[in-house]
């Protein structure tokens, strides 16, 4: 019997999510790390959850990272929209406008070209599963004080990433993530902005 709720543990969640994703699961010292590859393609996407009281944690987060070869430079920072990221606008801050109006009062976007932002996330199969997101935090890592927390990082290979000042204990919620980053690096391909060859990095 399946029992994918965090009723039961978030551990045993996420091990249930690695083992249908031929994947795996580190329970380790400081943080939890399961590594999904990605079927038929080069990719895998690493997860992290730092657990309150573990390791000197504060308070639970979650991550999730998928390394690329990127075929250039773009980046982008995608995340909900607050009174002090409003406010950063004062200071010439100013963010990308996708043309959806709800979308537009919910989330701020930043990035490093206008037109390869906007065609990426006028995907409504991207809109929808960012909805669905409580809290988020999606962007590309390229700069080497960004890609430093992977360690030694190949030139050319940037980092999709995905953060949530929170714990991600539900399979469903698992799910939404893994769909959310593939439909954005398939985007990403499509654009001609990453690379369909093996980055070989693996997180």
């Amino acid at each position: 019997m399946k029992l994918r709720s965090s009723v039961y543990g978030w551990k045993s969640v996420w091990m249930e999510f690695a083992d249908e994703h031929q994947g795996s699961f580190d329970d380790g010292q400081k943080v939890f790390v399961m590594r999904v590859p990605v079927p038929g393609k080069p990719w895998s996407i690493t997860y992290l959850m730092h657990q309150k009281g573990v390791g000197g944690a504060v308070s639970d987060s979650s991550a999730a990272f998928l390394p690329f070869k990127a075929k250039g430079a773009f980046s982008f920072d995608l995340h909900n929209r607050s009174l002090a990221a409003d406010a950063s606008k004062i200071f010439g801050a100013q963010d990308i406008e996708i043309g959806e109006d709800e979308f537009d009062r919910e989330y701020i976007i930043k990035g490093s070209d206008e037109n390869l932002v906007k065609r990426i996330f006028a995907s409504k199969r991207i809109q929808e599963l960012i909805k669905l997101q409580p809290h988020i935090k999606l962007f590309i890592q390229d700069e080497p004080k960004e890609l430093a927390e992977h360690g030694s990082v190949p030139p050319g290979i940037h980092v999709l990433a995905f953060k949530d000042k929170a714990a991600i204990n539900s399979y469903e919620r698992l799910t939404l993530v893994h769909d959310l980053m593939l439909a954005t690096l398939e985007e990403m391909l499509v654009s001609d902005l990453a690379s369909p060859q093996d980055p070989n990095f693996d997180i």
